[in-house]
């Protein structure tokens, strides 16, 4: 299905929303999750960019953790947006982490610019906890 039609079913259908928005946390680990449930619902793309990424996320970094959290930049509220940390072990993080997402995060800016979703969301790095 295109993925505007998809956000469109999302926009008019609050039981199919939070159904896709729930079947997240079966991969990501949702910090925040009612900032991130009101974040996303205000910005429905990003549950379509989420479940294009998993694959990509688990070729790429087969033993790392997804975390979701809210972000709000303590300057502004306008500045807030949901950040996806892949959380890999030290030696993965101090030998590659940042390439595996750029080359991640570029290959999927047609999508979010399609998606308009470009500045509701970014990719980080993280240590396992």
């Amino acid at each position: 299905m295109d993925e505007l039609k998809f956000v469109n079913q999302l926009e008019n259908n609050g039981e199919l929303f939070y159904q896709n928005f729930k079947k997240l946390g079966d991969f990501y680990n949702l910090r925040h999750k009612n900032k991130v449930l009101d974040y996303i619902s205000n910005h429905k793309g990003i549950i379509v960019l989420l479940n294009e990424l998993k694959p990509h996320l688990v070729k790429n970094f087969p033993n790392a953790k997804f975390d979701l959290t809210y972000y709000t930049d303590p300057e502004s509220d306008k500045f807030s947006h949901i950040i996806l940390y892949v959380k890999v072990d030290e030696y993965t993080f101090d030998n590659g982490v940042m390439d595996g997402i750029d080359a991640i995060f570029w290959d999927f800016v047609p999508l979010m610019q399609k998606l308009n979703i470009i500045s509701n969301f970014s990719l980080m790095p993280a240590l396992y906890n």
